[in-house]
C-alpha cells in the first residue's frame, strides 16, 4: 500500500461499525442562525469518522480565576455523537458504537437543526433531585427502557463543514447553545439531549453544592482554550469523594442469606503491565448486580491469580480466580501504606474502559497543574496553542514520558511518540493489518531488550491481534492500524518494528519480497550502493520493480511489490534461486548462507526474510542502536555517499517535510505476479 493509497483509504473509510439510526428524518432540520466564519480557528473539513475526546487530570482542589469555567461532573457514559445528514452514531471513548443502546437519544439528535455535527457529552440516568446516578443508568441498559436516560452535550467539536477543535472553548459552547436552543430544560430536545450548563469562575461555591447534592465532583476548563484529543491539563476534575476503576480479579463465595459472591478482588496495572492487588469490595451491590456479576464472572474462571503478587492465607482463603476482563467502578475513603483500599463501595460495572488502561490515580496539585497548563498560561490566540499534551498523544496515556531511551542523544518517550505522531502517514501503509515482532527496550537500548510476537490480554486495544495457524494450533500477532496503535507500541517500550511480508486476510500469500544486503564491515559503500543496482536490474530482467531502503544499519534492503497469488514455498524458493542467481553471477562479492566465517569481503544476499513467520524492519522504523537511526525509503538515484549519512528521528520527519512526494510514488502500480515462468529463468 503506497501513501496516497493509505491516505485516500483513512479519508473515504468506513465510519466505526455501527448500528446507526437510518431512519429518515421526519421533516428537514432547520439550521439556527449562524456565522461560522465569525468563530477563530474553524477550518473546512470533511466530517471525521472520530475524534479521541479530551481528558481530564484529576487534582486535589478547584483552580480559581475567571479564566476557567465549571461543569458539573457527570456520573455516566462519555459519547460523542455523530451526526451524518438524519443517521447517527453513538461512540464511546474507545470508539465502540453504542448507538443501539440508547434509541431514545439516537431519535432526538435527528431532530437537531443540523446537517452534519459531531457533538461531545455524557449520558446519564437522572433521579428524581435531578442527580445523575450510574447505577441507575446500568440498570435501565439492562432492561433497555432508557426512559429516564438524557444526554447532556458540553462541546461541539465540528458543524456544517468546519472543525472547530482549534476553536476557543467558550465559542464552541456559544454555537453549541444555539443548536440546542439554550441551556433550559424547556426546548423541544428535552429531555433526551440537553446541554450542560458552566459557570465562569465561581468554582469553590459550585464544588460545595455539588458534594452538598451528593454529585461526583465537577469539572474545571480553560475557558479560552482550544480542544485537545487525550488527557490535558487545561480540563481538571475535582471529585467530592475518592473513586476510580478497579480490575476484577477475582471473587469470593457468598455467606449467610447472601447470594451471588461474597466480594470482589480488585487490582490496577503498573507501568510494566503487572496487575496489582488493591483490596476486596464487599459492598454496594444489590441482588442483580450479585446474580449479574457472578453469571459474568463463572465464565471467565482460571486456576491461577492474575496477580503479580496475590493475596495470601485469610485473604486467599475460597477464592476463584477469574481472567483480568472485568472493570468495576469503585468509591472507597483511601489506601493504605500497603496500596490496599480503605472502605470500598462498589458502583458498577464500566463496559467502557479497557482494563489495561486502569492505573492507580493520583491527584496532582491544582496549584502546579493550572499554572502549567498543556502548554503554559498561553491563550487560543498564541503561538504555542497548536502544541499537543505532552503526555497523551492519540488518545494513548504515555507513563515515563521523559524516560530516556536513547541516552547518547537525550532521546526520551515523549520524543519518540512524537516522531511517530510526525510520520505516521509514512509508515502506516507499510504496517498496517501486518503481523508484526517487536523489539521492546523499556529502558532504553542499552539495557535489556527482547522481543515479542504475539499478543496478550494486557495490551491496549489500540494494538489488533491477528489470529495465525501455527504449529497445529491457532495464536495472535501483534498488529495495528492506527497511531493510535503505533503511540501504544511506544508506550510499550517498542523500538523497532519488523513485519510480515503478507497482510490479514491475506496471511499465507505474501504481497512483497525483501533482500537485505548485509555487507562484512570491511565492504565499502560503494561495493554495496553496486550490490543493490546489480538486484534492481536482474530484477527488472524479470518484470519485477525494486524499490530501495536504508536498514538503520550498514546494509540496503531491496524490496519487490508483488500480487499476493503464490503461497510461502513457492515465494521462498523463488527468492533462494534468485539470491543464488546473483551469487553464481559474482561468487567473489556475494554469499547466500548465513556463514559469517565465509562472509569476509562479501555481502550476504539475506532472501530468508521472504519465509513465512520471517519479517524484516518496517520502513521509517527506528532501531535499537545508537544514534535512534531510522529505516528510510530512498530514490534509487539518491543512493550516493551523501545517503550514507545516518537518518534518525530527529532529521527524518524534517526531510519528509521538503520531499515534493512520496520517494516509493510507483510502488503499488509495480505489482506483478511472482510466475513459474520467471523461475524457470533463474
Amino acid at each position: 500500500m503506497g501513501l496516497e493509497t493509505y491516505r485516500r483509504k483513512r479519508n473515504l473509510g468506513k465510519a466505526p461499525k455501527s448500528a446507526e439510526s437510518k431512519a429518515k428524518p421526519g421533516r428537514k432540520p432547520t439550521a439556527p442562525q449562524r456565522t461560522l466564519g465569525d468563530i477563530s480557528g474553524a477550518k473546512k473539513s470533511e466530517l471525521p469518522k472520530f475524534i479521541q475526546p479530551q481528558l481530564a487530570t484529576l487534582v486535589d482542589s478547584v483552580p480559581r480565576g475567571d479564566e476557567w469555567l465549571h461543569e458539573v461532573k457527570f456520573d455516566g457514559y462519555r459519547i460523542l455523537c455523530r451526526i451524518d445528514a438524519g443517521r447517527i452514531s453513538l461512540l464511546t471513548r474507545e470508539a465502540q458504537d453504542w448507538t443501539s443502546r440508547f434509541p431514545s437519544i439516537a431519535d432526538a439528535a435527528k431532530e437537531l437543526p443540523v446537517r452534519q455535527a459531531l457533538l461531545d457529552g455524557e449520558v446519564v440516568a437522572l433521579e428524581e433531585d435531578g442527580t445523575s446516578n450510574f447505577q441507575l443508568l446500568q440498570n435501565s441498559l439492562k432492561q433497555k427502557t432508557g426512559t429516564n436516560l438524557v444526554y447532556f452535550v458540553f462541546d461541539l467539536l465540528y458543524l456544517d463543514g468546519q472543525e472547530l477543535i482549534a476553536s476557543p472553548l467558550l465559542a464552541r459552547k456559544e454555537l453549541l447553545e444555539k443548536i440546542l436552543q439554550g441551556k433550559t430544560r424547556n426546548t423541544a430536545f428535552a429531555p433526551a439531549v440537553r446541554c450542560s450548563e458552566h459557570w465562569i469562575g465561581q468554582g469553590e461555591a459550585l464544588f460545595k453544592k455539588a458534594c452538598e447534592m451528593g454529585i461526583e465532583g465537577i469539572i474545571a476548563k480553560k475557558a479560552n482554550q482550544r480542544y485537545r484529543p487525550g488527557r490535558s491539563r487545561d480540563w481538571l476534575k475535582i471529585k467530592c469523594l475518592k473513586g476510580q476503576e478497579f480490575v476484577i480479579g477475582g471473587f469470593s463465595d457468598p455467606a449467610g442469606s447472601r447470594a451471588g459472591l461474597g466480594a470482589l478482588l480488585l487490582g490496577v496495572y503498573d507501568d510494566k503491565e503487572q496487575l496489582h492487588y488493591a483490596g476486596r469490595v464487599g459492598t454496594g451491590f444489590n441482588a442483580t448486580t450479585l446474580r449479574d456479576l457472578r453469571g459474568r464472572l463463572d465464565k471467565l474462571g482460571q486456576n491461577s491469580p492474575p496477580f503479580a503478587k496475590p493475596p495470601v492465607g485469610r485473604e486467599a482463603k475460597g477464592v476463584h480466580w477469574v481472567k483480568p476482563e472485568l472493570v468495576g467502578e469503585v468509591v472507597f475513603t483511601g489506601w493504605t501504606r500497603d496500596g490496599v483500599l480503605r472502605h470500598p463501595s462498589f458502583k458498577g460495572l464500566r463496559e467502557d474502559k479497557p482494563p489495561h488502561q486502569i492505573r492507580r490515580e493520583e491527584a496532582a496539585a491544582t496549584a502546579k497543574v493550572a499554572s502549567s497548563g498543556s502548554d503554559g498560561n498561553s491563550d487560543i490566540n498564541s503561538g504555542n496553542a497548536d502544541r499537543d499534551n505532552d503526555d497523551e498523544i492519540a488518545g494513548i496515556k504515555l507513563t515515563h514520558p521523559d524516560r530516556i531511551l536513547y541516552p547518547d542523544q537525550g532521546i526520551t518517550k515523549r520524543d519518540l511518540a512524537h516522531y511517530y505522531e510526525q510520520i505516521a502517514d509514512w509508515i502506516m501503509p507499510h504496517i498496517e493489518g501486518r503481523p508484526l515482532t517487536l523489539v521492546r527496550c523499556p529502558e532504553g537500548y542499552e539495557k535489556q531488550c527482547f522481543y515479542q510476537r504475539h499478543t496478550r490480554e494486557s495490551l491496549d486495544p489500540a494494538i489488533r491481534p491477528i489470529q495465525i495457524k501455527e504449529r497445529g494450533s491457532v495464536v495472535s500477532y501483534v498488529s495495528v492500524e492506527s497511531l493510535s496503535g503505533l503511540i501504544a507500541l511506544v508506550q510499550m517500550g517498542v523500538l523497532e518494528l519488523h513485519a510480515w511480508g503478507s497482510r490479514k486476510g491475506r496471511i499465507e500469500q505474501p504481497d512483497r519480497l525483501v533482500f537485505d544486503l548485509d555487507p562484512d564491515p570491511s565492504v565499502s559503500w560503494e561495493k554495496l550502493k553496486e550490490a543493490a543496482e546489480t538486484l534492481r536490474s536482474r530484477l527488472s530482467d524479470l518484470n519485477l520493480g525494486a524499490f530501495v531502503k536504508t536498514t538503520g544499519g550498514k546494509g540496503l534492503h531491496v524490496v519487490v511489490p508483488i500480487t499476493p497469488k503464490r503461497d510461502w514455498n513457492f515465494i521462498k524458493d523463488f527468492c533462494k534461486a534468485f539470491a543464488e542467481g546473483v551469487v553464481r553471477s559474482a561468487p567473489d562479492q556475494y554469499i547466500a548462507t548465513m556463514s559469517k566465517s565465509k562472509r569476509k569481503g562479501k555481502i550476504f544476499i539475506d532472501y530468508l526474510r521472504n519465509a513465512r513467520t520471517a519479517s524484516a524492519v518496517c520502513a521509517y522504523s527506528t532501531r535499537a542502536r545508537s544514534g535512534a537511526p531510522v529505516s528510510l525509503p530512498v530514490r534509487w538515484e539518491e543512493l550516493t555517499n551523501d545517503i550514507r549519512s545516518n537518518f534518525n528521528i530527529k532529521n527524518v520527519p524534517q526531510r519528509l517535510a521538503r520531499l515534493r512526494g512520496d520517494p516509493w510514488e510507483d510502488y503499488e502500480t509495480a505489482r506483478a505476479t511472482i510466475t513459474r515462468a520467471m523461475m524457470k529463468r533463474l
